[in-house]
């Protein structure tokens, strides 16, 4: 008998030191929105939305709080939000492609938060949805919300979803929801930025985490097929152009072929179109989509107003690609970058880098990458006895660091999560 009370005793202590841990996790714990987007007159729900949107953003973007440390409530109103936008936007199918690996915890976060304000309709067509994910994973990784890549059962679950939301919308349902919160905290518009402030730099972790995510966004730079290809494909084009960075992706056609194509800005004045294979990563022109659109028989409205893929300006094989990225791996070329960066004096947090090629030396091969940080232009060499930074027309040496020197900055950005 006392042995089961002292067992019980014993659960009840676990779930109690859970709660509190859970609690120590939550370093957020109010959502901060500006007094007028209270009391706005126009009745439109949507400013309130956006407010705790903005909220998640910013927190995130500025302040680095990862999004278990935020009200969980503030994150169920994000995902149910955008779960909306994307579904608005280019329907289920774009939905599953956008979230990517994250899409369990946003569907769970989605979930919650359209339970929590009553969306029945919506949320009956987020767990079609995530059945259908669940039985067929396959199709789901197909999934791109360009034609080609759109499943007929998550075409209707769109008109389901708009049928929905128009009986009973969204996003008046969350206002409704987020103005009842206790942990909404109402600061006057003047008030808000500092309040903003406040919270972004009273978060311990973030010094440290400004550096790990200054190493990760080079990573994601060079160590990326279609970012180290586009770069290397660049760099072949006459006059050669430096890659800057990726934007919308359309299935386009390439040959007579339909394949996933990006827009590409370089530090060309024209916009480049990208296009990512198995074999290689190629550039193009730009052709500019007709104005206004024009619609001809057998048209998908859903590829009215795209451009063209014009004429083939470079091209990377995929065998140089790879073997840019396995040196880079070897040789830590984004630890080296943000080391260097740092050395000669310059914030590597906004670096953009571009592949530029592969040589052969007596030191071995090194892998020569353009950086632009601080508004100027470097060319960062890494090789297997270190990595160099140059600058200038005479490429004048401004950091050097050793591959002890690398490694040691590599645990150190590892623990710095």
């Amino acid at each position: 008998m006392f042995g089961f009370f002292s067992r019980k005793s014993k659960e009840a202590s676990e779930k109690k030191s859970q709660a509190a841990e859970d609690k120590r996790g939550v370093l957020v714990p109010l959502i901060v929105v500006p007094r007028s987007k209270i009391e706005q007159g126009d009745g439109e729900a949507f400013h309130l939305v956006f407010a705790v949107m903005q909220f998640v953003v910013t927190i995130v973007s500025k302040g680095l709080y990862r999004h278990s440390e935020i009200n969980p409530k503030a994150m169920e109103v994000f995902h149910a939000d955008q779960y909306s936008l994307e579904v608005k936007n280019g329907g289920h199918s774009q939905f599953i492609h956008n979230a990517g690996s994250e899409i369990h915890t946003m569907i769970a976060n989605a979930r919650a938060g359209l339970s929590a304000c009553g969306a029945k309709g919506q949320l009956a067509t987020l767990e079609k949805m995530s059945a259908w994910i669940a039985k067929h994973p396959d199709e789901a990784a197909k999934q791109t919300g360009f034609e080609g890549g759109r499943d007929d059962f998550l075409d209707a679950l769109d008109d389901a979803f708009y049928e929905a939301d128009d009986a009973m919308p969204m996003e008046d349902l969350l206002a409704r929801w987020i103005a009842s919160w206790p942990d909404l905290q109402i600061v006057d518009d003047d008030n808000y930025d500092d309040a903003i402030d406040r919270l972004v730099l009273s978060n311990p972790q973030r010094e440290a985490r400004l550096f790990h995510d200054s190493v990760g966004k080079l990573v994601r730079q060079m160590l990326s097929q279609r970012e180290v290809g586009a770069g290397l494909a660049c760099a072949t084009i006459s006059p050669s152009e430096i890659k800057l960075g990726f934007g919308m992706a359309r299935m386009l056609d390439i040959e007579g072929e339909k394949q996933m194509v990006f827009q590409l800005r370089t530090d060309a004045e024209e916009l480049r179109l990208c296009a990512s294979t198995k074999t290689h990563v190629a550039v193009y022109e730009y052709v500019a989509p007709e104005d206004p659109p024009v619609m001809r028989p057998g048209d998908n409205p859903l590829g009215a107003n795209a451009p063209r893929v014009g004429t083939l300006l470079g091209r990377a094989e995929q065998s140089e690609i790879e073997t840019a990225i396995q040196l880079s791996e070897q040789n830590h070329a984004p630890v080296a970058v943000d080391l260097l960066l740092r050395k000669a004096g310059f914030d590597p947090l906004g670096a953009i880098v571009s592949a530029n090629s592969v040589a052969q030396t007596a030191e071995g091969p090194v892998v020569n990458w353009v950086v632009l940080a601080s508004d100027r232009t470097f060319l960062s060499l890494s090789s297997p006895n270190g990595s160099v930074l140059l600058c200038g027309e005479d490429y004048e040496k401004l950091a050097e660091a050793t591959m002890l020197e690398l490694g040691a900055h590599f645990d150190r950005s590892a623990a710095a999560r």
